[in-house]
């Protein structure tokens, strides 16, 4: 087996990694599990402090988050009108509780997402130690 097919078997074997999945979703990294992925609520770093992996190779990598938590944010919001409409009826200052809601949902989910995002960047291979690509 050369360098090549060995590096390929790794990234394969990557997708099936819940631990690295459950690491980075927490705001861990993908990679060695070490903290500080996270600079700030929103940012992430240049590398891993432990491993030194890189987290963007190219910008708007972090497109898909965001994406991904607005799903999640509208997700949480039809289940919540369907309970509110349900359980009251269309009542007047339904709009504002799901304007409420649903900035309140993006804010909260963000950042697990992009860890998430973080590990499903790191399971295709677009994350690797700077020479390693």
């Amino acid at each position: 087996m050369n360098d090549e097919q060995a590096t390929v078997g790794r990234r394969q074997g990557r997708w099936t990694d819940f631990g690295a999945m459950w690491r980075a979703t927490l705001g861990r990294c993908p990679n060695c599990g070490g903290d500080g992925v996270f600079t700030s609520y929103w940012g992430v770093g240049d590398t891993c402090p432990t491993c030194g992996v890189r987290f963007e190779r190219e910008s708007g990598a972090w497109l898909g988050a965001w994406v991904m938590a607005y799903t999640v944010a509208i997700v949480i919001l039809l289940i919540e009108a369907g309970l509110l409409i349900w359980t009251f009826g269309l009542f007047r200052g339904l709009e504002w509780v799901l304007v409420v809601s649903g900035i309140a949902a993006v804010v909260l989910c963000y950042r697990p997402v992009k860890g998430w995002w973080l590990w499903w960047m790191w399971a295709a291979g677009f994350i690797t130690k700077d020479g390693e690509d």
